[in-house]
């Protein structure tokens, strides 16, 4: 991968870990369909966190994380399951979750084109790092593919 493609990923990566993207309680509010009143109830049991609040901002922020978390538990809340359960089941998907962004973080080498694919390079396949495994998308289904090391691969993007 070139010197430009490099300092993009290794941006983009930075950008992910940084998990700045908030929202007050009304847009929470909106866009899950959860009163704020609920809202401020589920971070009163604990089942949801907001983010600290700084000296200049006071009021509640609330992660993107916690976004999503709130989506899952009114969804199964929908279901018929109890506040509790619901919790119970968002931290076991929010565990889920966070062992699929560190995979992502450290699996994710950046994309390349091979064979007339634009691939994601994956990372190295072997303990001796001797070969570097790729996966890419065609008729939408995904296929891996097992590389040599290479370090002039053919066209990185």
């Amino acid at each position: 991968m070139n010197n430009q493609n490099e300092l993009f990923f290794k941006n983009f990566k930075a950008q992910i870990n940084k998990h700045q993207f908030t929202v007050g309680i009304s847009d929470l509010a909106k866009t899950t369909g959860v009163s704020q009143t609920q809202l401020r109830y589920w971070e009163q049991k604990g089942y949801i966190h907001s983010a600290k609040a700084t000296e200049k901002n006071t009021t509640h922020r609330f992660s993107y994380g916690t976004l999503m978390r709130v989506h899952f538990i009114k969804a199964m809340l929908d279901e018929g399951f109890t506040l509790a359960a619901a919790a119970q089941m968002a931290s076991q998907r929010s565990n889920q979750m966070e062992m699929m962004r560190i995979f992502v973080m450290n699996a994710f080498q950046g994309m390349e084109e091979r064979e007339g694919h634009h691939m994601i390079n994956l990372g190295y396949f072997d303990e001796a790092h001797t070969k570097v495994l790729y996966c890419y998308i065609a008729d939408e289904t995904v296929h891996y593919r097992v590389f040599p090391e290479n370090k002039t691969n053919d066209a990185a993007f």
